[in-house]
């Protein structure tokens, strides 16, 4: 199982924009810790490596929201609190998801299969049902999550706070997982493209 860069190598927004300087240090401290206990307990749950960054994300504003319980957790107890959240918050995303079927995306997507008037020409069309393939494609290499926020914003054009309360998460947290499907789907088109 591969360990993904992204969270190798960075710190989750979320951590990087606490206001308390200390409260900064002590998270990003337990995320260096304990990063790669959290990617595998999501990554056994979810399966999907995305979606498990997802969680682990997750994870952290979880950890955030309860820090004073965190910092009550014994030293020795730590890694078993932070893996069973994250287990925690990995089931309660497939479950909510199972709830969830009719916001997910199919291959058949009415929206997308729609095709475009006769009355355009035949290189028209060719190019037309090219990008829709494409897109499809794209679209199911995402995660579910990722899918389903592209799916409320786009396609059922929820604001953004019917999509957090949908999510449940934090209303000024949509426009940030917005931009990483956005970045995801496009990452996606373009290696379905050939493009790196």
């Amino acid at each position: 199982m591969f360990f993904p860069k992204s969270l190798l190598f960075s710190i989750p927004i979320v951590i990087l924009r606490m206001e308390d300087e200390d409260d900064r240090q002590f998270v990003t401290e337990l995320y260096q810790k304990y990063k790669l206990n959290m990617y595998y307990a999501a990554r056994r749950i979810v399966k999907d490596p995305h979606t498990a960054e997802d969680m682990v994300q997750e994870s952290c504003i979880a950890i955030i929201n309860n820090l004073e319980k965190v910092k009550a957790v014994e030293v020795c107890r730590r890694r078993a609190y932070i893996v069973s959240l994250v287990k925690n918050t990995s089931i309660n995303y497939v479950v909510k998801n199972k709830r969830r079927s009719k916001y997910s995306f199919t291959a058949e997507d009415e929206v997308l299969s729609q095709q475009p008037d006769l009355d355009s020409d035949i290189e028209e069309q060719l190019i037309h049902n090219c990008e829709i393939a494409t897109i499809k494609s794209a679209l199911l290499k995402l995660s579910e999550k990722d899918r389903t926020i592209l799916r409320m914003r786009y396609f059922d054009d929820l604001r953004d706070g019917d999509i957090a309360n949908y999510l449940n998460i934090k209303a000024n947290s949509v426009r940030y997982y917005l931009t990483l499907a956005r970045r995801r789907l496009y990452a996606s088109m373009m290696e379905l493209n050939g493009e790196e």
